[in-house]
């Protein structure tokens, strides 16, 4: 795959790290969603430019979640902010981004289902 089409791809809001998945699925307290976040990951990654340098925390995954799962995974993530949960790999940088980037893939759905 070439960078820019990878790019648009990872631009997507549908398509998320293994390691905004795997940080996630830590801070959710849902047993069912954070097995539906695992079966995510066990899926086969976008495709990288061949010379891409990143590891297995950097493949992204197109997401296939119902609008009701984005929701509460959202919802949860939002609840962990407000609490102050992090995990270890969030420890320094916090939680910035993750609500928003999860809300992002509420609307797109949202918007494409009243089409």
């Amino acid at each position: 795959m070439d960078w820019p089409s990878y790019k648009r791809l990872c631009d997507r809001p549908d398509v998320f790290s293994r390691w905004m998945l795997t940080q996630t699925r830590a801070l959710i307290d849902d047993p069912t969603l954070g097995d539906r976040l695992l079966r995510l990951m066990s899926e086969t990654p976008i495709e990288k430019p061949v010379d891409h340098a990143g590891g297995s925390e950097t493949d992204m995954f197109v997401a296939t979640l119902e609008l009701d799962e984005v929701a509460r995974i959202r919802d949860a993530l939002a609840d962990a902010v407000a609490r102050g949960r992090r995990t270890d790999a969030t420890r320094t940088r916090g939680l910035g981004g993750f609500v928003e980037a999860w809300d992002e893939y509420r609307r797109a759905l949202t918007s494409s289902r009243d089409r």
